[in-house]
């Protein structure tokens, strides 16, 4: 059976977004071919039947093969550090970009969305290695990927999802 880790920090996050500040995010440049962990994961198209991702939260069950799209936002840090996962919102996240006149330095973190409607509108999307467990290493940067970027993900559910956290192991990967 494998193993996985519980992206829980990231959803923890919701909790500590807030707009405006000083915060800042750096988008880190990064050689996608210094690492091979991402070999093949990266797709040239977009795969075909991609669902939102509040469909998927509605219907999927560990195991099944999904493709899903969405943008890389919903918390102050969708990149974990250290490990190849990232938060996936719905595309219909109110993100502060899309607020007339909101000068949010971190319009990702959709902070002017209620927590419980944010929640119910995320899923965790992660590279695993051959023993199951999400690769050692940011998505950040890797092919220029950053926060507020639409992707389409085909993976296999994990068999540590429930209804109130989705991960999807990646074995496809297109950013628009």
């Amino acid at each position: 059976m494998k193993r996985s880790i519980l992206i829980i920090p990231c959803f923890a996050a919701l909790f500590l977004a807030s707009c405006g500040g000083d915060t800042t995010t750096e988008t880190q440049s990064v050689d996608a071919s210094a690492s091979q962990s991402f070999d093949g994961i990266f797709l040239e198209a977009s795969p075909e039947g991609a669902i939102p991702v509040v469909a998927a939260r509605a219907k999927a069950t560990p195991g099944e093969t999904l493709t899903v799209s969405g943008k890389v936002a919903g918390v102050m840090n969708p990149f974990t550090e250290g490990f190849a996962s990232v938060v996936l919102s719905d595309e219909k996240l109110e993100t502060c970009d899309l607020i007339p006149g909101d000068s949010c330095s971190t319009p990702w973190d959709a902070c002017c969305v209620d927590n419980d409607d944010i929640t119910e509108q995320l899923m965790t999307i992660q590279v695993v290695g051959e023993d199951g467990m999400p690769v050692a290493e940011s998505l950040k940067g890797v092919k220029g990927l950053k926060e507020m970027d639409s992707l389409v993900v085909t993976g296999t559910v994990n068999e540590a999802s429930n209804a109130d956290n989705l991960i999807l192991d990646v074995t496809g990967l297109f950013q628009n």
